[in-house]
């Protein structure tokens, strides 16, 4: 039979959920001489609905026609069928498949409604669905267009994804891979819920200055080095247990450890880039196996800190640099964070992620995330 003209059948079942809902097509159907093209099953709630699409001879549809109709005179299945010469379209060029994942709590038909029509007005979309993964509602489309129109159309689907507060991304399914990826993340307000340093001041009953001092460096509005220096300048004659105290206060971000098992679980390496103080998160984050943690060390003498900040800090330029210099043979590069001071970091990396972010960060990020579940990264990279 020729390829590129063929004669098929569509085959639509549907009904209540009771047991495997294919097997009573594909069993009656085994009989013929029939070549599957395609087919899916999708559940919602307690139904279903299969779909199959398959290649055979005009003189067969005749007998499927009827062994179908039995089905759905049994009453348990309805079945509906079409059968027609199909020829297969022209090729497609340098056009390439690509995916839209959408990710959010809740995504609104207003929302699908404009996505679909900007997708539409540039080429008809392939696949649509919307499902629950990982706790989010995710919606992916699939549509063919080419490398400039992708990179037309980037800037008009962020502007919906910020308008309807959603995680979006856009990427070539056809070269697209998952796994042996590196993923670095901030710590503070990122991996964790709080600012270690925040922390540590509140319990050295200097926490207000600190804390003033810690929303204008992720405003961008101070230098982040000459923050953090006289952020800890303000510690010093503190003791040193204060660093135990403050671990016990910290906690893992939602979805932290299911990111970093996901990751893991595909080849993935996880590093934090941080801030914050090796003191206080290595412990921390020690169950947890990630592969990499760059941060800052607190100087201590007699058991108290003395103010200052050993060796080169752990700022916007070191964070991107590690980024860089890690690399290694990941296929690509991830980066997380959420203030002024991971911008750097986010554009050395192939893919960043504005994490419940400030402004300035969410301006230069390729993903905004609004809502604090880093389970939310995983469909977004094709998990």
């Amino acid at each position: 039979m020729n390829r590129q003209s063929k004669y098929t059948g569509l085959i639509l079942a549907s009904g209540i959920r009771n047991g495997d809902p294919a097997t009573i097509i594909l069993e009656q159907l085994a009989a013929f001489s029939v070549i599957v093209l395609s087919s899916d099953l999708l559940f919602v709630r307690d139904r279903f609905i299969f779909t199959l699409l398959i290649e055979l001879s005009p003189d067969h549809a005749e007998a499927i026609s009827r062994d179908l109709d039995l089905i759905t005179e049994a009453g348990e299945v309805d079945v509906a069928y079409e059968f027609t010469p199909f020829t297969a379209p022209e090729s497609e060029g340098t056009n390439s498949h690509y995916e839209c994942v959408v990710v959010a709590t809740e995504i609104h038909l207003s929302a699908l409604s404009a996505l679909q029509k900007l997708l539409t007005s540039y080429s008809s979309i392939d696949a649509f669905k919307v499902a629950i993964e990982y706790g989010f509602t995710v919606a992916r489309f699939t549509i063919s267009i080419t490398e400039s129109d992708a990179a037309e159309i980037q800037p008009k689907l962020r502007e919906i994804a910020k308008s309807q507060a959603l995680g979006l991304n856009l990427y070539n399914a056809s070269q697209h891979t998952t796994g042996n990826e590196l993923v670095l993340l901030d710590m503070d307000s990122t991996f964790i819920n709080e600012e270690v340093i925040d922390e540590i001041a509140a319990l050295a009953g200097v926490g207000s200055e600190v804390a003033a001092i810690t929303e204008s460096a992720m405003r961008g509005e101070l230098d982040f080095a000459q923050s953090l220096r006289a952020r800890t300048a303000l510690l010093a004659g503190k003791p040193a247990t204060l660093i135990d105290d403050a671990r016990a206060k910290i906690t893992l971000t939602l979805g932290a450890r299911d990111l970093v098992r996901a990751l893991h679980a595909k080849g993935a390496r996880v590093g934090i880039v941080s801030g914050g103080f090796h003191d206080l998160i290595d412990e921390f984050l020690a169950p947890l196996n990630v592969d990499l943690v760059v941060a800052n060390r607190f100087e201590f003498k007699d058991g108290l800190f003395t103010g200052a900040i050993l060796g080169e800090i752990v700022d916007a330029e070191v964070k991107a640099r590690t980024l860089i210099s890690s690399r290694g043979e990941a296929v690509r590069t991830i980066a997380i964070g959420d203030g002024a001071n991971d911008i750097a970091l986010i554009k050395a990396a192939d893919l960043g992620i504005a994490f419940c972010a400030k402004d300035a960060l969410k301006a230069e990020a390729d993903i905004s995330l609004t809502h604090r579940d880093l389970r939310a990264v995983l469909p977004l990279l094709g998990y």
